[in-house]
């Protein structure tokens, strides 16, 4: 068991190393399943929240999805719903299925401080669908621990699936800053939400499945700085939902 073990990790660090096509690796799930899977979350999911209720900004929050969708390739299908969260706490980034369901929590758009950070959000929310991060890591977990419930750390999970975790979260940023830019939207905004949000990791935070923070952001600025220049959208329609919302 211990050498399945090695050579699974082993083969999450050669996709890690030789990924750039997103939704690429190890996949036990179809296309038509990874739908249907997505879309039964998302009726589970929907039944914990209430939907926003202000028009505006649902109509808002829909071009913006729009904008960044056009940016991405695989032709997923996002459904974009903007909700409250009634499962306690505070939800600052958007919820995303497999196949393409996104819910945006009313509490991103009050702690975003601009477009910028909205969008760069909602860009990672789909990048994570465009590779097919839910399926990918269900397949990863089933292939290492037995488990196939999905994504998410436990104390009893291996450092090599965390680190495929991880990775899966950079591979979100550095998608999302390319599909930033390519909408029009300043991909800094990515770095500067993270930076302010993503709380500090504690060097007991060993199961951790996100990227460090100063790490996460330094490696979404290098990617920024890689960019050509260019004017981004310096609209104030979000400040107006914005204060709506509030």
């Amino acid at each position: 068991m211990r050498v399945l073990w090695c050579v699974a990790v082993l083969a999450i660090g050669i996709a890690q190393g030789q990924e750039r096509q997103p939704g690429q690796g190890v996949n036990s799930y179809t296309r038509d399943k990874e739908i249907a899977l997505g879309q039964q979350l998302a009726l589970e999911f929907r039944q914990k929240t209430t939907p926003l209720g202000v028009a505006d900004a649902s109509d808002y929050v829909s071009r913006v999805g729009a904008n960044l969708a056009a940016q991405f390739p695989g032709g997923w299908t996002y459904r974009i719903e903007t909700v409250r969260e009634d499962q306690g706490g505070p939800t600052l980034e958007p919820t995303a299925f497999p196949g393409g369901p996104i819910f945006v929590s009313v509490d991103l758009i009050v702690a975003a401080r601009n477009e910028a950070e909205f969008a760069g959000m909602l860009a990672h929310a789909m990048a994570h669908v465009v590779a097919r991060h839910w399926t990918r890591s269900a397949t990863k977990s089933a292939l290492i621990t037995g488990d196939s419930s999905g994504p998410g750390a436990s104390p009893k999970m291996p450092m090599g699936m965390l680190a495929f975790q991880r990775g899966m979260e950079r591979e979100a940023d550095y998608l999302a800053v390319k599909a930033m830019a390519a909408a029009g939207y300043d991909p800094s905004g990515l770095a500067s939400y993270l930076g302010r949000v993503q709380a500090a990791r504690s060097s007991e935070a060993v199961f951790d499945s996100l990227p460090p923070r100063d790490q996460r952001v330094a490696a979404i600025q290098s990617e920024v700085r890689k960019l050509p220049a260019g004017a981004y959208r310096a609209g104030d329609e979000f400040a107006r939902v914005q204060a709506e919302i509030k």
